[in-house]
């Protein structure tokens, strides 16, 4: 199956996502951004993807010339990343329900427990292939 890996940059980690063609979302994560070559070597292997996705934010320039050395020639393209942390906190509460006395409080009152530029990174790989594709 054809897929992109996209990428949320941030200042010191970096949001990763294989994003499918059918926009679901196999691996992902967060890295730090000096892991991030490793984990581009790692998931850049046969089959390949077909483009490095990366958002559009303030770390975008830094983030593209750390892979550009592991993206073994593959095409680099830039999304614009506006409301991503807003779409993502939504699918990650979608994903992960609150649970106990935490459904009790409004989703907009909570905070994910963990960071989730992950689930920005698969925004963004939806993003550049509902307007590639």
């Amino acid at each position: 199956m054809k897929w992109v890996l996209a990428l949320d940059p941030g200042s010191d980690k970096c949001g990763y996502a294989v994003v499918r063609y059918d926009g679901t979302a196999g691996e992902k994560g967060v890295v730090l951004l000096h892991d991030l070559p490793n984990i581009v070597r790692r998931l850049c292997t046969d089959p390949f993807p077909e483009a490095i996705v990366i958002g559009k934010g303030t770390a975008r320039t830094g983030t593209a010339a750390l892979i550009e050395s592991v993206a073994m020639g593959l095409p680099v393209h830039f999304v614009q990343e506006k409301n991503t942390t807003r779409e993502a906190r939504e699918r990650y509460f979608r994903d992960n329900p609150p649970q106990g006395l935490w459904r009790l409080v409004p989703i907009g009152l909570q905070f994910p427990s963990r960071p989730i530029d992950d689930y920005a990174a698969w925004i963004i790989g939806e993003r550049y292939l509902r307007s590639n594709l």
